[in-house]
């Protein structure tokens, strides 16, 4: 395989204005032979055959994607994260990303979640994010404050309860959607369930009734397992999920649909890992490329 290198760029993605494709391509021409550049969304999946290397340079979402695609099990890979949040890069420093979420056969890093406030991840305009960034999300946060009302059987190695729910999240993460939460996270360690359920009221009273479980869960956090009432969290090795009627969920912030009315979710080792980062040395030249590297990165 020639040393050639595919840079893959989300040019939706929330910090795509911040980045310097054409600086970025020169500093890669340092490390290999042929830099090419390829943008997504694209129709078709890109073709790594001929290449030793991929960059990729998007947020959570284009994470996802690159997961879920058939990357060859001998290249190297490197995640530049330029996007709203990038999440999944505040999680690893020096680390790199080898061990993701599996559910119904969809591939996850970070988090998987469906109910009250989830439709967030993906609902909010690529264009508001560019613009915005992170703010882009507060002006949706009043039309997603609402009671979601999920009917499932949820077994967690082997604990089984059910009911309706307005929250359902499994996350391999100490964080998502900024607030830093899952202080039971450890490298390696089991993925948590995080599950709020739905009050008997409906309309302003039901909104009232989720605020302090929400407040609770993302304000205050867990440093153990916790049980109520309202909320149940705790690690898990593997959860099986069944539905009255499947949910939309959110996985990294991606829309994931199709998902079937019964699955497991389970941690999965992928077949290569993925570098947070530039190739070789040049991880803190690109520091200087991006806003999203300065803040994301370091």
């Amino acid at each position: 395989m020639k040393n050639a290198c595919l840079v893959l760029v989300n040019k939706i993605a929330g910090g795509f204005n911040g980045l310097n494709v054409e600086e970025l391509k020169n500093e890669l021409e340092r490390d290999f032979d042929s830099v090419d550049i390829e943008y997504l969304p694209s129709e078709t999946e890109p073709d790594y055959s001929r290449y030793s290397a991929v960059v990729v340079c998007g947020g959570d979402g284009t994470l996802n994607h690159l997961i879920n695609s058939r990357v060859p099990v001998d290249l190297r890979v490197y995640y530049l994260p330029s996007g709203t949040l990038n999440e999944a890069a505040r999680i690893k420093r020096e680390e790199p990303i080898s061990v993701v979420g599996e559910a119904d056969g969809k591939l996850f890093s970070y988090v998987l979640a469906a109910g009250t406030f989830t439709p967030l991840g993906y609902s909010v305009g690529h264009r508001s994010k560019q613009r915005f960034r992170a703010l882009a999300y507060i002006a949706r946060v009043i039309a997603e404050y609402k009671v979601s009302r999920i009917g499932a059987v949820i077994n967690a190695d082997g604990a089984v309860s059910e009911g309706e729910y307005t929250l359902i999240m499994a996350i391999n993460s100490p964080r998502c959607f900024g607030f830093k939460f899952n202080r039971m996270y450890r490298e390696g360690g089991d993925m948590c369930l995080l599950t709020i359920k739905a009050p008997r009221a409906k309309g302003i009273f039901g909104k009232i009734a989720i605020f302090f479980p929400f407040f609770r869960s993302f304000f205050i956090g867990f440093s153990k397992p916790y049980k109520s009432k309202t909320i149940g969290f705790g690690p898990f090795k593997e959860l099986k999920l069944d539905f009255d009627s499947p949910p939309v969920f959110c996985a990294d912030g991606e829309r994931a649909d199709g998902m079937s009315p019964s699955f497991t979710v389970r941690t999965r080792t992928l077949p290569y890992s993925i570098r947070i980062g530039m190739p070789e040395s040049r991880i803190n030249e690109v520091r200087a490329m991006t806003n999203a590297g300065k803040r994301d990165i370091m």
